[in-house]
């Protein structure tokens, strides 16, 4: 039986070797750019969720509300997102895309969609399936241990 940290070395080394492979052409654009993996992790937020308060966009980001001022810096100074004022609460600043913001979304994502559809490809239906189900399991888990850590730090 393989030593659990030989299988964690290997993890390691195999998304090591695919990161190239998921950047691809869309981080590329985002490197023109001069943005982040984590301007696009914001961008995929504000077009699924629509406008969000900074505290609720730092929430999904798992940030604090500074990190994502500092993150929406940018975005808004390239003309990607826009704040405003929410009607009910004047004190609350809300951001959301602008048309070149789900434009670029919307490119990015289908670059995006297009490299996974290349990769898996390489896998029949059943261990495309297969390989899925195990990745979304070893996520899930790793997700619940961060929460109960969390949780147990906080209390």
């Amino acid at each position: 039986m393989p030593d659990p940290s030989d299988n964690a070395r290997r993890l390691l080394q195999l998304l090591d070797r695919l990161r190239p492979q998921l950047l691809g052409p869309a981080f590329r654009r985002l490197s023109e750019l001069q943005l982040s993996p984590s301007h696009l992790r914001l961008l995929r937020i504000l077009q699924a969720a629509g406008p969000l308060a900074m505290k609720d966009l730092a929430d999904q980001l798992a940030l604090t509300p500074p990190s994502v001022t500092a993150l929406t810096r940018r975005l808004v100074a390239t003309g990607l997102v826009a704040r405003r004022r929410h009607a009910a609460d004047s004190r609350v600043v809300l951001l959301e895309l602008t048309p070149a913001g789900r434009a670029l979304h919307a490119q990015l994502t289908a670059e995006q969609l297009s490299q996974m559809g290349r990769l898996l490809a390489y896998l029949s239906p059943a261990e495309q399936g297969q390989f899925l189900d195990l990745l979304e399991r070893a996520v899930q888990a790793g997700e619940q241990a961060d929460g109960e850590h969390l949780a147990g730090s906080c209390g």
